[in-house]
């Protein structure tokens, strides 16, 4: 049976841990608030019992003071002692009415304190009969026993009242205590288990943290050993750039070199001729001559290519309207012998590099020229900014990964020959063309190059064709807001 893979990402076990945690934090807190509510009803109940059992002892006391009042006007015969009764009944009375009010709802109390109020009440009358006997004068040594017999009867049984109600009261405590004690036992319990589980998830996070780190080390040194791979590959490339213009350079002035000798050989052949017609010879140094112009275009468009690969400072302030000003001023012998027409609308201003820029547009103007079979041609140039999402609704970056938000879309437009867009993707391969050179003259390269010059701004070119009506170039370069 396979095993099945339960290793959790660091993002995910720091996320497990901080949730464990929250919940750790809020059970010790609601543990905390039920503790603290707990012990603030016991002690609030502590605070009760004291009281009950203090007032049950103030209510004894007053009634065993009232009697030692009658006792000691018997033993001094002072009138003054006979006269607190009133003031005893009113606040024994006021005592017993606090004690009601605290104990009515305790069903444990509820008949201690009928029996305790019948007892005071018996007791009050007794003391009330003493008074009222003591004032008359005519004492009695049996009348006098019967009413003190009676008096220490319901005291004893008023005692018997009171030990009741505080045994109750002394149990409950006790029950209350055991119970605080025991709650006090597990909140320790748990507030040790919740503090040893809080370092445990401490020691979890340190190690979360830990994994974090390396993690991030490994990232980063794989990122620093990448990038000094990339350093040394831009080198390497920087390099085979150079070498490749070099070659190029050399490679074209040691093949210009045999074609001047080649041409000049010709031409001194030719002046030997002179003399000596001969039709075959001279349609021979003709077609010679020929083909040695045609050398030297395609040795100099080779030289061109080669230039535009180097990455040149694409940040400069370029004025479109002035480069297609300066376009049409260096083809104005093409453009009048033609016949053709220029349009160019108002033009804003971008970063890139004038030269290959000027470049650029100056080669599709000479095609628009170039593949032209109008008595008058003519070339219209326009712009406008479109926005990825805009451009997404086109066909002309299907094949071109946008790293901008927007595009600033130049177009070229002439009423050329056209051609089928199925041909677009090959216009703009090195020496491939569409027609002889029989028909159009040309090496195929200048295409090309347009697309190298719009890759180096990161920009796109295509274009949209039909046979016989004309073609529009677009190319988008970038305002530089990276997306």
């Amino acid at each position: 049976m396979p095993l099945i893979d339960l290793k959790i990402s660091n993002k995910n076990y720091f996320y497990l841990i901080a949730a464990f945690s929250i919940i750790i934090i809020l059970a010790s807190i609601l543990l905390a608030l039920y503790t603290i509510t707990d012990n603030y009803r016991s002690l609030s109940y502590l605070d009760k019992a004291y009281g009950i059992n203090a007032r049950i002892d103030k209510i004894y006391s007053i009634m065993k003071d009232a009697e030692n009042q009658q006792r000691g006007y018997l033993i001094t015969k002072r009138s003054d002692f006979l006269r607190t009764y009133d003031l005893t009944k009113k606040e024994i009375n006021l005592e017993y009415d606090v004690l009601y009010s605290i104990l009515k709802d305790e069903k444990e109390q509820q008949e201690n304190l009928i029996i305790l109020r019948v007892e005071i009440d018996l007791k009050m009358k007794i003391l009330e009969k003493g008074k009222n006997y003591f004032e008359a004068g005519n004492i009695k040594n049996d009348s006098l026993r019967s009413i003190i017999a009676k008096g220490d009867f319901i005291m004893d049984k008023t005692r018997e009242t009171i030990n009741k109600m505080k045994k109750i009261e002394y149990k409950r405590f006790a029950h209350l205590r055991e119970n605080t004690f025991t709650k006090s036992e597990l909140s320790i319990f748990i507030i040790a288990l919740t503090s040893g589980i809080s370092i445990l998830l401490l020691i979890s996070i340190l190690v979360a943290l830990k994994r974090e780190h390396a993690s991030k080390t490994l990232v980063e040194e794989k990122l620093i050993e990448s990038e000094k791979l990339l350093q040394q590959q831009v080198h390497m490339l920087n390099l085979s750039n150079k070498e490749l213009e070099q070659f190029a350079y050399v490679a074209s002035h040691d093949l210009e070199e045999p074609l001047r000798k080649i041409s000049s050989f010709s031409e001194k052949i030719h002046l030997k001729l002179n003399n000596y017609p001969d039709e075959e010879v001279i349609d021979c140094l003709k077609r010679l001559n020929t083909s040695v112009a045609r050398m030297k275009i395609l040795i100099n468009d080779l030289l061109n290519y080669s230039r535009v690969t180097r990455l040149l400072d694409v940040n400069e302030k370029v004025n479109l309207d002035i480069i297609f000003k300066l376009i049409v001023e260096d083809l104005g012998v093409a453009l009048t012998t033609k016949k053709a027409l220029v349009t160019i609308t108002p033009l804003d201003e971008l970063q890139g590099n004038n030269t290959q820029l000027r470049q650029l547009f100056q080669n599709l103007i000479s095609n628009a020229l170039k593949f032209s079979d109008k008595p008058s041609p003519q070339i219209n140039v326009n712009a406008r900014y479109l926005t990825v999402e805009e451009l997404t609704h086109t066909n002309w970056i299907k094949d071109f990964n946008p790293k901008h938000k927007k595009y600033y879309c130049i177009f070229v437009k002439d009423n050329g020959i056209g051609f089928e867009l199925q041909y677009l993707r090959q216009i703009f391969i090195i020496f491939q063309r569409l027609h002889g050179r029989s028909e159009y003259e040309g090496t195929g390269i200048g295409l090309a190059i347009c697309k190298r010059i719009v890759e180096n701004h990161e920009g796109f070119i295509t274009a949209e064709s039909e046979v016989g009506k004309g073609t529009t170039f677009i190319v988008g370069l970038p305002t530089n807001n990276l997306i």
